[in-house]
């Protein structure tokens, strides 16, 4: 399927059976594919909305979190979806943050997720700017000795999307009127173990801290998957 959101041709999946929904959000650079085993475990019992966020693909404008929240929110809208579980990883965890103002999540599935961070990203460059230049001249020093493989593939307006994704710290934002299941690596060096803890510490969350990395959704699969369908299943009282 496809919706048109700032001129950009937005491409998703919505299909399954039963009468409630479980929305995708995949991180930065994935797509709606990115969960395809976990959707394909869940498709039987679910209705499933997947979509392909515009993260990596060069744009025509400059985006926000605000605008991501929104282009999901309006996709769930055109097919009268009130309220959902939300699965995201990474990237998609800063989307389900700013969609809980306008949306109503029924459960929270979090691996990987981006978003509060103890010291902002221009704090961090200008803190490491200044060690820099006390050992160097300036002349030989450039802002692209920090920028992440990430970026530096980026078009021009995806690079001023990603400084807004970034620069946008969370931290004070992750409580939620919902349950939680934090699947996390240990050895995460993009969102690192705190946030989980973090996050689990401030929501009625059950925190499953495994080992590895920033992919344990995938590289743990099977694992994954049952923790999913575990939780999914279970009831709750808040």
């Amino acid at each position: 399927m496809n919706f048109i959101f700032k001129n950009e041709v937005i491409d998703y999946n919505y299909f399954g059976k039963g009468t409630e929904t479980i929305l995708f959000l995949h991180g930065w650079g994935g797509n709606k594919n990115s969960f395809i085993s976990t959707i394909e475990l869940l498709k039987n019992r679910y209705k499933i909305l997947a979509i392909t966020i515009p993260t990596i693909n060069p744009t025509n404008t400059i985006w926000n979190l605000f605008d991501f929240a929104n282009l999901t929110n309006q996709i769930l809208s055109i097919h009268n979806i009130n309220s959902a579980t939300i699965i995201c990883h990474s990237f998609g965890f800063r989307v389900a943050i700013i969609l809980k103002q306008i949306f109503n999540i029924e459960k929270l599935i979090i691996t990987g997720g981006a978003g509060p961070k103890k010291q902002s990203t221009i704090k961090k460059i200008n803190t490491q700017n200044n060690k820099v230049l006390s050992i160097i001249k300036p002349r030989k020093f450039s802002l692209k000795n920090f920028e992440s493989p990430d970026y530096k593939t980026l078009s021009p307006t995806n690079k001023e999307t990603f400084k807004n994704i970034v620069n946008f710290n969370l931290i004070k934002r992750i409580k939620f009127n919902c349950p939680i299941l934090l699947f996390w690596g240990k050895h995460d060096l993009d969102t690192k173990l705190w946030i989980a803890k973090l996050i689990k510490k401030h929501n009625i969350a059950k925190l499953i801290p495994t080992d590895s990395d920033h992919f344990a959704y995938l590289k743990l699969n099977s694992l994954f998957n049952h923790e999913v369908k575990k939780f999914l299943e279970k009831e709750f009282i808040l």
